[in-house]
């Protein structure tokens, strides 16, 4: 079998990136993880092939 990294669970990254911005402290530390979450969301859509193309 041959070694390779699996894909990340983007889904998972997400969820709990979300989870840490509800908890945050602090504004920053709530837009950093909101942003955080929007770029896991994205890969995950693109992973799966529904990222948008441009056309």
């Amino acid at each position: 079998m041959p070694d390779q990294d699996p894909t990340p669970d983007y889904e998972r990254l997400t969820i709990d990136a979300l989870a840490a911005a509800a908890a945050a402290e602090t504004d920053e530390q709530r837009h950093m993880l909101l942003d955080q979450a929007a770029i896991y969301a994205a890969l995950g859509e693109k992973t799966r092939g529904y990222a948008l193309t441009g056309r």
